[in-house]
């Protein structure tokens, strides 16, 4: 199949489900499309990880989505189901026991560490922890829980075999 043909025979599949104003002041927006595999495929191969829309270019990137613990910071959970939600919080900038909204080097990244990358078993993670908060998209703990997501994500369409 040609690109445009994948595109268009899954164009059913295309929508937007969420649309972030990520800077205010820049008129910034994070669009976030649910695609098909087919789809996401063309993007990625014949359009060099770009959407285009009327003349504007939309640099494409794949997001996966896993459950985040506010109350602890660790994954695989959310803070309503947190085996540590009788004890006090741990925040997400400094490790301390308080709220990550309370936090009062929230804004000072170089007190920020990592609770994630401290309880891990990976010794370079503990070894880093201070290098990042919990929050941070390259903590080593997030980016190998995306690789294990995309490792064991099927990128292709059955309609494409």
């Amino acid at each position: 199949h040609k690109p445009d043909e994948i595109i268009a025979t899954e164009m059913k599949d295309f929508f937007a489900t969420k649309v972030h104003n990520t800077n205010a002041k820049n008129q910034l927006y994070t669009i976030v499309l649910k695609v098909s595999p087919a789809i996401r495929l063309a993007i990625v191969q014949h359009q060099q990880g770009n959407i285009y829309l009327g003349n504007s270019r939309y640099q494409f990137r794949d997001r996966f989505h896993f459950k985040h613990c506010y109350h602890c910071q660790m994954l695989g959970h959310i803070s309503l189901e947190c085996p540590e939600k009788d004890k006090s919080p741990a925040c997400m900038y400094c490790m301390k026991n308080h709220k990550s909204s309370t936090c009062p080097v929230r804004k000072d990244i170089t007190k920020h560490c990592c609770v994630r990358c401290l309880a891990s078993k990976h010794s370079n993670d503990a070894e880093s922890h201070k290098s990042h908060n919990a929050g941070d998209q390259n903590c080593p703990v997030i980016l190998r829980e995306i690789n294990r997501l995309k490792e064991n994500t099927e990128f292709i369409s059955k309609n494409m075999m």
